[in-house]
């Protein structure tokens, strides 16, 4: 009796490890990350990439490489600064205004000989004094200001 229970088991542990088994299922797969630069507007800028469109200069540009940062003053976020592009290195043309909050950048056309350093939208006046750039709106407020250079 030993030896036939001796074999039984010996005979049940060999089937066992000679059964197929049956690998466990695989983990399901993770959501896809979106890729930087996979977005793009109508124009092909890649937001995610941090590229906008600049209708002054037809192009897809970075603000923080191509514009000049104004920074908030009293009354506005403290937090978001506005980016002012122009359409030439020497600032003889149109100027773009890039709002924090505002879907669209606002086109600024540059003041005649009189007005040196001026450009206006129907909203806003950017003006040149010192080295610096100053966004006003219409009742003169002062909203944003910066450096010309670095």
């Amino acid at each position: 009796m030993l030896k036939t229970s001796f074999f039984i088991a010996l005979g049940l542990a060999f089937a066992a490890c000679s059964a197929p088994t049956t690998p466990p299922p695989a983990p399901p797969a993770p959501p896809s990350p979106n890729v930087v630069g996979g977005d793009q507007d109508a124009h092909g800028c890649k937001g995610s990439a941090g590229y906008q469109w600049s209708e002054l200069r037809g192009e897809c540009i970075r603000l923080f490489e191509t514009g000049i940062r104004l920074d908030p003053q009293a009354g506005q976020d403290a937090t978001v600064s506005a980016f002012v592009v122009f359409k030439s290195p020497d600032m003889a043309g149109n100027a773009e205004l890039f709002l924090p909050g505002q879907p669209n950048a606002i086109l600024l056309q540059r003041a005649p000989d009189n007005g040196a350093g001026t450009w206006t939208s129907t909203a806003f006046t950017l003006k040149q004094w010192k080295g610096m750039l100053s966004v006003e709106d219409k009742a003169g407020k002062l909203l944003y200001q910066g450096a010309l250079a670095k």
